[in-house]
């Protein structure tokens, strides 16, 4: 029996074969693993970034359109995926450095900070069961979402959504409090 062409294994994967996936899943996620590791720098999100990108391909299968090698066009991913997450890491810390200088030119009574924080409590109490429990393991738990999705049995696709949900209900439930 003979070896299926690369174009075959992409158009097995177009039409929802699983089989087919998992093999080129299989054949490459270590080494794409490896290769993100190069860029990111750390091992876990090096992994959460090959998942990534194998569950948008497999999202997004009937729209699969690769013209070169299965194997280029995932490392071409995984690369441009690990770029978009150092940039975001570049944009948070920005961010974060600018809200420590807004923040430290005003010091806010720490009454308002505890009517604050029992504000958002409140809030967060107000979450769906789950949706609450997942926002409350991400934020203040600091576990990553692969981890969040194994201890829970569900999938990392559904942690994110978990977790934009609680964030779009707490910006509403708070917009009136926080300016």
């Amino acid at each position: 029996m003979t070896q299926p062409s690369e174009q075959e294994i992409i158009r097995s994967i177009r039409d929802g074969d699983p089989m087919a996936f998992r093999q080129v899943f299989d054949a490459c996620y270590e080494s794409l693993c490896h290769y993100a590791f190069t860029i990111v720098r750390d091992a876990d999100e090096a992994e959460d970034t090959v998942q990534s990108m194998f569950l948008k391909i497999w999202e997004k299968r009937s729209d699969l359109d690769i013209k070169q090698s299965i194997r280029s066009y995932l490392f071409r991913s995984v690369y441009n995926q690990c770029m978009n997450h150092i940039e975001h890491n570049t944009v948070k810390e920005k961010h974060r450095n600018h809200m420590t200088v807004d923040m430290s030119a005003t010091v806010a009574p720490q009454v308002f900070v505890d009517e604050l924080e029992n504000k958002v409590r409140e809030a967060i109490d107000m979450l769906p069961p789950q949706c609450r429990t997942i926002f409350l393991m991400s934020r203040y738990e600091e576990m990553r979402y692969s981890e969040i999705a194994a201890k829970l049995n569900i999938s990392v696709n559904t942690i994110q959504n978990q977790v934009c949900k609680a964030l779009k209900i707490l910006r509403d439930t708070l917009k009136d409090v926080i300016v």
